[in-house]
């Protein structure tokens, strides 16, 4: 059956335009049979290639049916700090609060004036010299450029005056509460996977990263990076990277799995928070989905940051065109390799001559020629949790065998199967405001549950709300 996809030679893999990528995407391809792409064997003569930047439209539009990129043309959009300010500001200002995740935030220079307008607006007090800090009502701004990745050029401040910069940048409010372990701030990062939107296909998976600093926050510094910035590529050079530090012990990052274990022994019902962060994963590519193009053979892999507050409250710090794919710890090795198997398994790439399933990878289980007998054991396991606005694909990929099938599981994981009810002929924005209604749905039915049920298992929540929007699928939750 793959003959009949991909031909009679090796499967072909091809990083970026001169050969060099990350060593975990090398390993994890070579794992699975693959052979790496090689200028001798003919131009055109690949079936993946993954960049770090984008595609244009007319070269993916030349691609033939055995032939895969990771990115889709101008689905990368909301990976530019200054498009994601600006459309997510745009769909506020038509669907309201369901949109208030991410700060109030102003692309510089082009909206200097409107963020001093707002800095006069607030009452200025001046500087306490006798404690030893500003007012708390003097906000702290967070200033990033758009045009730099893994924090490099941000920097915080309180007064206009000590904003400096000298290209395209955005200035937005500081999240001066953020949820704190053993007196640490992190954020987390989440990998999505959007292998369509036309129809729109979300997957998420159900792994990811809790991102420390390794410095202690403090509001009265705002010039250390290593008590205000999460990014690993910064932590990882601080003095404190490698000590034991409260609750979070060496290094910097944690898994999620990890994470819900210290809420559950912190008392931290999450169930509700991790509903919010699915919701806010669905809305952010809801709001430049209709300015993407029909593709085939094209899919989006992105990594979302996202903040919580002290009040267990997500906000949207930034989506990641290209995340990364270092091993530098054990929390990178336990979560980065098989989130790539699960994708490529997810997309229907095949694992060539290396005699395992998938899951023997990195789960030690023998399923040998068993495993294409199991399928629906295999789509229980599967950690990716897909959001479904219709069962119908236009997407033109190979017909897929049992093998392949069964580790794309099909899991409605945010919003219920009335999306695939909906007719192919729908005009886009017709599809996008249906979107945000079903979302707004699940999002108060989900508030409502927890407020009757504060004390409820995982279990008990996604049955109940399961029920209650007709999914058929798996409700989405990180492992615990």
């Amino acid at each position: 059956m793959y003959d009949n996809c991909f031909g009679n030679g090796p499967f072909l893999f091809r990083l970026n335009d001169n050969g060099c990528g990350p060593n975990l995407l090398s390993q994890v391809c070579l794992e699975r049979g693959w052979r790496e792409y090689s200028s001798e064997n003919g131009e055109e003569n690949w079936n993946l290639w993954w960049k770090t930047n984008s595609f244009t439209v007319a070269h993916t539009k030349s691609l033939s049916a055995w032939q895969f990129t990771n990115h889709i043309p101008k689905g990368s959009a909301i990976c530019r700090k200054d498009n994601l300010v600006r459309y997510l500001r745009c769909m506020k200002s038509v669907y309201g609060s369901i949109y208030d995740f991410s700060p109030d935030g102003y692309n510089l220079p082009l909206e200097y004036t409107k963020l001093a307008a707002e800095c006069n607006r607030i009452k200025i007090m001046p500087y306490d010299k006798n404690c030893n800090k500003y007012p708390e009502d003097k906000p702290i701004w967070i200033c990033k450029p758009v045009s730099k990745s893994q924090g490099r050029g941000i920097f915080l401040f309180r007064r206009l005056s000590d904003l400096n910069y000298d290209n395209n940048t955005i200035v937005q409010k500081y999240i001066e509460k953020p949820l704190l372990i053993g007196g640490y701030k992190f954020d987390l990062r989440l990998y999505v996977c959007i292998p369509s939107y036309h129809p729109m296909t979300i997957y998420m998976y159900k792994e990811g990263l809790a991102r420390f600093g390794t410095d202690k926050f403090n509001l009265k510094d705002l010039t250390n990076p290593f008590r205000h910035l999460t990014n690993c590529s910064i932590n990882k050079l601080g003095p404190n990277y490698t000590e034991m530090k409260d609750r979070i012990g060496a290094g910097c990052k944690w898994t999620l799995k990890h994470l819900r274990r210290y809420f559950i022994q912190a008392g931290i019902h999450d169930w509700l928070l991790w509903q919010k962060i699915s919701n806010l994963v669905i809305l952010t590519v809801l709001s430049h989905a209709t300015q993407v193009p029909e593709t085939v053979n094209c899919f989006d892999f992105f990594g979302f940051d996202v903040l919580i507050d002290e009040d267990l409250r997500p906000w949207l710090l930034e989506v990641n065109l290209s995340p990364a794919l270092s091993n530098d710890c054990d929390a990178d090795r336990a979560v980065k390799k098989p989130m790539l198997h699960d994708m490529f398994d997810l997309l229907g790439l095949p694992i060539h001559n290396t005699g395992l399933g998938s899951f023997d990878l990195w789960l030690g289980t023998d399923q040998g020629s068993e495993g294409e007998d199991k399928s629906e054991d295999l789509q229980k396991q599967n950690r990716y949790s897909r959001t479904d606005i219709s069962k119908k694909r236009k997407k033109k990929t190979p017909k897929k065998t049992k093998s392949r099938g069964a580790n794309a599981a099909k899991i409605s994981a945010s919003l219920t199967d009335s999306f695939s009810k909906k007719p192919l002929n729908l005009a886009r924005h017709t599809l996008i405001l249906d979107s945000h209604k079903m979302v707004s749905k699940y999002s108060k039915v989900a508030k409502e549950l927890t407020r009757k049920h504060s004390t409820a298992s995982d279990k008990f929540l996604n049955q109940r709300l399961a029920e209650q929007l007709n999914i058929t699928g798996e409700v989405w939750l990180p492992p615990s």
